[in-house]
């Protein structure tokens, strides 16, 4: 596989944009400002005073099961990029250097960086340092996302059938149906898309220019879901990952809802994190904060649970998962530069496309 900027690396050695110390600070103070006003208006709707008494008797037992589950979350999205950057002889990154990765690309979603962009350009960068080709840079960061999407949508289709066939009769329509027809419906065409002989030849950008390129990334991404996904044995590290991370987000939201003493079906929580989740997609500012919220928020209304009580339970769980690992985020997005000196003392792994496991 060719590349002709495997050599040239002068626009990947400078870190994004999105890492400058401006940048940094303006995204803080657009985070604090949308942290307010969302709580005022959410808590004045549900009754502030009553919001408050809800905070005041958290029971700190529930907090405890919330914090371990959100950690055991961080951990699994850690050993992803790890296990997915160094799938087919790809690059070995250490545990430690994994971390640092994570943060910095967590930072950059915490800023001004619509729909997560800010986390996949400063990963993209940081693999572009330890000598991989922008092909394989490109695929093994879209591959990471699509993974981790796909099994998001597994799992809640899984939980939208759980529920259907009866287990959880207080999940509205709703809140299931959406999952039944979009997640096959997405599922039988990336799996047709990402087939042997089709995926190979629309992940090859041959001699085109940079949207050909860009498409052909992004195939390879498919394609390399679709092996994982067809062949969970072989790729059971990747998979158990993902796992670990939804589900451990999906706990701590709902031992923060049991906190506040909300009585919920875990299924229900699962389903309206989902549709809450989905907003990250929607390209808005800040990763989606606020928007998050305020859908989770309402979609936990539907399950009956009086809003004050809603506001509260997520209010927690953002607390734990969003504020919580930020503070160290942004302090290692504002050292890139020291991980970009530690990225490119790698030797860029064997170089092994991702979709070369894609024989079958």
């Amino acid at each position: 596989m060719t590349d002709d900027t495997a050599n040239t690396q002068t626009e990947d050695l400078t870190p994004p944009r999105i890492a400058s110390p401006r940048r940094i600070v303006l995204g803080i103070a657009v985070v604090i400002v949308l942290a307010v006003g969302l709580t005022l208006l959410i808590s004045r709707a549900a009754g502030f005073s009553e919001f408050v008494g809800v905070l005041r008797h958290a029971d700190v037992s529930w907090l405890i099961v919330s914090l371990v589950a959100e950690v055991a979350c961080w951990v699994g999205y850690a050993a992803l990029i790890r296990l997915v950057v160094m799938m087919d002889g790809g690059l070995r990154l250490t545990a430690w250097h994994t971390t640092r990765l994570w943060l910095v690309s967590l930072g950059a979603t915490r800023i001004v960086a619509p729909g997560g962009a800010g986390g996949i350009a400063v990963v993209y960068w940081a693999l572009r340092r330890a000598g991989l080709r922008a092909r394989t840079a490109a695929q093994r960061v879209l591959g990471l996302n699509m993974i981790v999407f796909s099994i998001f949508g597994i799992l809640a289709f899984i939980a939208a059938v759980v529920t259907m066939v009866g287990f959880s009769s207080a999940v509205p329509l709703g809140l299931t149906l959406p999952w039944l027809i979009i997640v096959p419906a997405v599922a039988i065409v990336g799996s047709w898309l990402g087939a042997p002989a089709r995926g190979d030849q629309l992940s090859d950008p041959g001699d085109g220019g940079w949207l050909r390129r860009v498409g052909a990334a992004v195939m390879s991404g498919v394609v390399a879901t679709r092996v994982v996904l067809l062949h969970p044995r072989s790729h059971a590290g990747p998979i158990g990952a993902a796992l670990v991370y939804w589900v451990g987000d999906v706990i701590s939201l709902w031992a923060a809802m049991r906190s506040v003493g909300a009585d919920v079906p875990l299924l229900g929580v699962a389903l309206a994190y989902a549709l809450g989740y989905v907003t990250l997609l929607v390209p808005l500012p800040t990763g989606g904060f606020g928007a998050i919220d305020a859908a989770t928020t309402f979609a936990l209304t539907a399950l009956d649970i009086p809003l004050a009580e809603a506001f509260a339970g997520v209010v927690v769980w953002r607390a734990l998962s969003f504020w919580l690992p930020t503070i160290p985020a942004l302090f290692e997005l504002a050292r890139i530069r020291d991980l970009g000196r530690v990225m490119g003392g790698y030797t860029g792994g064997d170089e092994v496309p991702m979709e070369s496991a894609a024989a079958e």
